[in-house]
């Protein structure tokens, strides 16, 4: 039996494994601005910059609401039910964003619709094993890098074991 990628009641918060996380940072190599909109526990924020900025709902700071200035980077594991919602604000605030999340999050019309409006591409798609504490829902798990100004092919990595 596999669990809903969405759980009812709203309540999607997965924390990234801090092994993930040290995989995802080290492989990127963000540098400039950086925010994690989605700190949780924080385990991006463990190997990320000590000057990464951070926003967590739990904590009264919603990214979707608070005033943010430009970023290089964002990095984050988002809510899976607020995608477009995020993807768009996240947009709107950095250059470079790396969603650790379902790929297939990404394939719907709007949601390329949103990115060609906004003047974003798909850099790079790394898959990777689902980690034991996601929702075992049968969608493929990876890191989606856009970025802005981006138009060339789209590199892919396949970090699966």
């Amino acid at each position: 039996m596999t669990n809903k990628l969405i759980p009812k009641g709203g309540n999607d918060c997965v924390e990234t494994p801090l092994e993930v996380a040290k995989m995802i940072v080290k492989h990127y190599n963000p540098t400039g601005k950086i925010l994690e909109p989605c700190k949780g526990e924080g385990n991006f924020l463990k190997v990320l910059p000590e000057n990464t900025v951070w926003c967590e709902i739990k904590e009264s700071i919603d990214f979707l609401t608070v005033d943010l200035h430009r970023f290089d980077w964002i990095i984050t594991n988002p809510p899976f039910s607020k995608f477009r919602a995020f993807l768009n604000k996240s947009m709107e605030t950095a250059d470079n964003v790396v969603f650790l999340t379902s790929i297939n999050h990404f394939w719907l019309k709007a949601r390329l619709r949103d990115m060609r409006e906004k003047g974003f591409g798909i850099k790079e798609i790394m898959f990777m094993d689902t980690p034991k504490s996601f929702p075992q829902s049968g969608f493929q798990i990876g890191c989606i890098y856009i970025q802005r100004d981006y138009s060339g092919d789209i590199k892919v990595i396949d970090e699966r074991t």
